[in-house]
């Protein structure tokens, strides 16, 4: 048996650990024949070591305390509390006079099973387990005590076929029977339970994984009860599983319909806790009511009302609207994109301080197809050898972030579309592109900087950053519509009413800006998010192209060529022909 090297105890062959001190035991050990040795080596006279009772190296031993009659206040006290707590089969301490129902037990009997690590290979009178050293000192579990058969509670998950089902139930450790009662321990992960008010979108997937569970629940004769937040406990990437299930109980066929309405009601009140969603009674416009209609308006709020109302009168109803709500916004449809780009001096500058960037990324897998898209245009402000030398620091600390942060985590198999997060991203690309254009200027002793509009494409979501007047239009059955907003002079005038849109382009301040990269440090990020469709056209320019072109012109051009690099070649030499007052980029995204 293998000797403990800090306390000397002895232990089984099979412990990695000691079960007196929970060391960590060596890995080897002393042959049969060295340990006769040292045996009889320690009986030898001349190494025992007597120690007198005044020797100062003697150890002290406790002694025992005289034993002590109780006062008679402590009699009176006893008498007061006759009641004392209840061992149940031997092992679990439960509160005194406990009730069927949930509780909090103490096992007593701690070595049966290692809190940490689950092993059953301890023995009575071990203080550490022999697998992993944890202390197997007496702990608290959150427990269930039944009558009879075990007709509620969480025993009957153990009565379930679906494993999915089982994973979202809490986990039960042991079972133990006594007097025709079932105790039912519960694990105690240490994780606390959901804090409140969550997301919409995090509540969606809770809600899809519970309605599922009701599904399993209701085709096997069980109902899952009433649940608050406190009951629920959270989990990695999002997902909960139950802490426990008082309201859990098995129903019989002539309340079934009764028992799924109000499991039904149940969730729907426990969605609305965990959002602070208020109960609210909307009336619709008429275009409202079609856009509700037609699902695009499909939100928490709205399945909530319909399970209120019966027009959600089942789990798997329920399920089924949950689960696609968050497949909408999580699973970007594939498009396929098609990229064309120009950028040209134009007629009147000597050099070019535009920059442009274009890079599309697709995945086939298992005849699944995903595309993603990264796309800027930027605009160069500082004069020669400076303006250019801003738009590339733009595009190149922005495309940084984009790659290293989005793209490589969402070519991962279960990676899924988050359009917060995507928002954030684009955000956080712009503000990098302009603390690279801040560190140069500062190193150069110049003002350089940049105007930048980008769209980060992930299937049919698009998410567009601007800053300055570089624009992102969205081209769609036949009209441009402007995506980013003119951080400008002129526009500003035009949002107060003192010029007319058409002013834009004549206006002798025009080119004045009043929002560029390079500025500040703080500089306000403009962000957009967009829902794609088969046929539509992303274009990204320069103040070169829409000012010498104009909008109408540029729909005359996108509806005459297919092609997305003949398109931006001949927007190029239209804004050229207009008078090519500035340098100008384009770049054009079609998708099918």
């Amino acid at each position: 048996m293998p000797l403990c090297n800090t306390c000397g105890k002895e232990n089984r062959a099979s412990a990695r650990f000691c079960w007196n001190c929970a060391a960590q035991l060596p890995i080897f050990q002393p042959s049969v024949s060295d340990r006769q040795w040292l045996d009889s080596a320690l009986a030898s006279p001349h190494v025992q070591m007597a120690l007198s009772p005044n020797d100062d190296t003697a150890p002290l031993l406790p002694r025992e305390a005289p034993a002590r009659s109780p006062s008679a206040q402590e009699e009176v006290m006893e008498d007061q509390n006759p009641e004392a707590p209840r061992l149940f089969a031997g092992r679990y301490q439960l509160p005194a006079a406990a009730a069927p129902g949930p509780m909090i037990v103490l096992d007593t009997s701690p070595w049966r099973r290692c809190w940490a690590c689950g092993s059953t290979s301890n023995e009575e009178g071990e203080s550490f387990c022999i697998d992993c050293g944890a202390a197997l000192e007496q702990r608290s579990y959150p427990a269930y005590l039944a009558e009879g058969e075990g007709e509620s509670g969480p025993a009957l998950a153990a009565t379930l076929s679906d494993s999915s089902a089982q994973d979202l139930l809490p986990e039960v450790i042991d079972e133990a029977e006594e007097d025709g009662q079932i105790l039912t321990v519960l694990n105690d992960s240490g994780r606390s339970s959901i804090k409140t008010p969550i997301d919409e979108m995090l509540a969606l997937g809770v809600g899809a994984a519970l309605a599922q569970l009701l599904v399993a629940l209701h085709a096997e004769g069980l109902a899952l009860g009433r649940l608050t937040p406190a009951n629920l406990e959270s989990l990695a990437a999002g997902k909960t599983r139950l802490r426990d299930v008082p309201g859990m109980r098995r129903i019989g066929e002539d309340e079934q319909e009764k028992a799924v309405r109000s499991d039904l009601a149940d969730l729907a009140e426990l969605l609305e806790q965990l959002t602070s969603t208020p109960r609210t009674t909307q009336r619709l416009s008429e275009d409202e009511a079609a856009v509700a209609a037609s699902g695009e308006a499909d939100s928490l709020p709205t399945v909530l009302r319909e399970v209120r109302t019966g027009e959600i009168s089942t789990a798997d109803d329920l399920a089924d609207r949950l689960q696609a709500i968050v497949d909408e916004r999580t699973r970007p449809l594939a498009l396929r994109q098609i990229v064309g780009a120009y950028t040209d001096t134009g007629i009147v500058r000597d050099h070019n301080e535009d920059s442009y960037l274009t890079l599309s990324l697709g995945l086939d897998n298992n005849s699944e197809r995903q595309g993603w898209g990264i796309y800027i245009v930027s605009d160069g402000m500082g004069g020669h050898a400076a303006g250019e030398l801003a738009s590339g620091l733009a595009i190149r600390g922005a495309a940084e972030l984009l790659i290293s942060g989005y793209l490589a985590g969402a070519v991962a198999p279960d990676a899924t579309y988050d359009e917060e997060a995507a928002r954030t991203l684009v955000r956080q690309a712009v503000l990098q592109g302009n603390e690279a254009i801040i560190a140069e200027g500062r190193a150069q002793g110049n003002d350089m900087g940049a105007t930048m509009t980008m769209a980060l494409v992930s299937g049919d979501r698009a998410i567009v950053g601007n800053v300055g007047d570089s624009r992102t239009y969205l081209y769609r059955e036949g009209k441009l519509r402007r995506i980013s907003k003119d951080h400008s002079l002129v526009m500003r005038l035009v949002e107060l009413g003192q010029i007319a849109d058409e002013d834009i382009y004549t206006h002798p301040q025009r080119n004045a800006v009043l929002r560029s990269l390079g500025d500040k440090s703080s500089v306000e990020v403009d962000v957009f998010s967009e829902r794609l469709r088969p046929g539509d056209s992303l274009l990204l320019c320069s103040d070169g192209q829409w000012e010498m072109t104009r909008d109408a012109e540029m729909e005359r051009i996108l509806a005459r060529e297919a092609d997305p690099q003949t398109i931006s070649e001949a927007l190029v030499a239209a804004a050229n022909q207009a008078g090519g007052e500035d340098n100008i980029s384009v770049v054009l995204v079609r998708f099918a």
